[in-house]
């Protein structure tokens, strides 16, 4: 069977491009995407066939993603390799990502799989938080973008034959704005590669620093516990460096940014933390909470979104009740009295191995391929 895989664009290291990675390698496919940066995204990529369209405008923040619309509306998904004098085709099609979606809009790039990992949360449920961070100006620059992205977005998803994507919550976001159905794949996590230590002498965050992260949660809570100590890693998104500075400016001195971090001292972070820290605003899933209880640690997150599909309450980690900043300060100053096992934790994070995921990824293309040969019988 012949597979492409379709995705945005290659020059970051995050969920989505694990996800596309292993799809790439455990399928053989060939990878289409827009631009390709290897020194920013994941090594591995360096050995599979990728096909770029690189995009002008990048990185003009807005614009980029325009071309990059426009680019896959108009892409072909073909090897441009011949066999016996006919050209070669895909028996099915990945897409992921916001915006690889697209290439839907052409009828010969079918059948297709979209791998939503959640719809544009600026068009749709964040779309009023952002707009009020906006000065006047760009607020009406924003909305008409909005307006014009979203039309061709919601197009996109009509045109998709079967959309999966990484939990439940995301799901629930699907039938909301999109008023369709998707199936639930969670995403792939390299489990065999973390490892278990004694824990140190502190807390760990792990996450982009942007405001839908809440990082002033966590900021607020540790300085009223003195006595213990955070560490921070990450690094502000695009359009994020104002809030990175604002919070460096507020945190006490027991709270510590380490910006971007190898994996392997990632790695070591997590083995060696008491517990992981997460506050994200409704988060689509979180592959961080998997991390920490694959290294054997419990994760003590907000009680939303993606969260409660992953963590088990009182085993492998504590879902957070508002008020969070009180609630947090508790659960820390308590948290010797809590006996989570590191077994349990472990045995939790292998449900989302890649294995897994795998296999009902076989399960997904052969049911899709199936019902395109019944209609064409």
């Amino acid at each position: 069977m012949k597979i492409a895989v379709v995705h945005d664009y290659l020059f970051t290291k995050g969920g989505g491009e694990r996800v596309v990675l292993s799809l790439v390698r455990n399928f053989k496919a060939d990878l289409y995407t827009t631009i390709y940066l290897p020194e920013k995204t994941y090594p591995e990529f360096r050995k599979v066939p990728i096909f770029t369209n690189p995009l002008t405008t990048y990185p003009k923040k807005g614009i980029y993603q325009m071309e990059a619309v426009r680019k896959f509306r108009h892409l072909k998904i073909s090897r441009g390799v011949y066999d016996n004098g006919y050209e070669l085709q895909y028996d099915v099609i990945i897409s992921s990502g916001n915006w690889a979606k697209h290439v839907a809009v052409k009828s010969e790039n079918h059948p297709i799989i979209h791998y939503e990992h959640t719809p544009v949360r600026v068009f749709y449920d964040l779309y009023e938080n952002t707009k009020k961070r906006l000065p006047f100006f760009v607020r009406n620059v924003f909305k008409v973008w909005v307006w014009f992205m979203k039309r061709c977005d919601l197009e996109a998803v009509s045109k998709l034959d079967k959309i999966i994507t990484n939990s439940q919550n995301t799901r629930r976001r699907i039938k909301k704005f999109y008023n369709r159905d998707a199936e639930v794949v969670y995403p792939p996590v390299d489990v065999k590669k973390f490892k278990y230590k004694e824990s140190g002498d502190f807390f760990l965050s792990v996450q982009r620093i942007e405001p839908e992260k809440r990082v002033e949660i966590q900021i607020e809570a540790f300085r009223r516990l003195p006595n213990e100590k955070l560490l921070v890693v990450g690094v502000p998104g695009s359009n994020a460096e104002w809030y990175f500075k604002k919070l460096k400016k507020k945190a006490p001195k027991n709270v510590e940014f380490l910006g971007k971090v190898s994996d392997k001292k990632l790695i070591e972070l997590y083995a060696r933390c008491k517990a992981v820290i997460q506050t994200a605003i409704d988060e689509d899933f979180g592959l961080v909470p998997i991390e920490a209880m694959a290294s054997g640690k419990p994760c003590l997150a907000v009680n939303e979104g993606g969260f409660r599909e992953s963590i088990i309450h009182g085993k492998t980690g504590l879902l957070i009740d508002k008020p969070y900043v009180e609630n947090f300060v508790s659960a820390i100053k308590n948290f010797d009295k809590y006996e989570f096992d590191p077994k349990e934790c472990r045995k939790r994070a292998k449900l989302f191995s890649e294995e897994n995921f795998i296999k009902r990824m076989k399960k997904v293309i052969e049911n899709v391929v199936g019902e395109t040969v019944r209609r064409k019988d």
